[in-house]
């Protein structure tokens, strides 16, 4: 009796361990692509709750647009934590605090179908959510 695997056993068996590879790798990075858009859309819905709890209870908020919103939110406890790569300003033009995800990390229409308040700003490509004042 002989003991051991030949070597096209071997090859045969790396060849599967291959192709599950080939299979399974793309799905694993669509979840994580999946999950960071969730986290993203997420943070957003978060922000613009803070942005209208403190429109509502702030008799003046802030509304000058070289004000870092992101830092009086958190400074003020609308916000437990800031949520790297968001900035929030005020735009005086649209009358409207901008949520704005800055980082070019995560597919923007898979944030968009999460959460269809956001829109895509067509000359940067990236994500805003405009928040109105009432």
């Amino acid at each position: 009796m002989r003991q051991g695997f030949t070597l096209i056993e071997l090859l045969i068996v790396m060849a599967i361990i291959a192709a599950l590879m080939s299979v399974a790798t793309p799905v694993g990075l669509n979840a994580v692509a999946q999950a960071k858009a969730t986290n993203v859309a997420g943070n957003f819905r978060a922000l613009q709750q803070a942005v209208i709890q403190m429109i509502t209870l702030e008799p003046n908020p802030p509304r000058n647009p070289d004000v870092d919103i992101l830092e009086y939110l958190y400074t003020q406890k609308y916000i437990s934590t800031k949520p790297s790569g968001f900035e929030v300003r005020y735009n005086q033009d649209k009358k409207a605090y901008v949520i704005r995800y800055t980082q070019g990390d995560i597919d923007p229409v898979k944030v968009k179908n999460l959460y269809s308040s956001i829109v895509i700003d067509a000359t940067t490509g990236q994500l805003v959510l405009y928040v109105p004042l009432p």
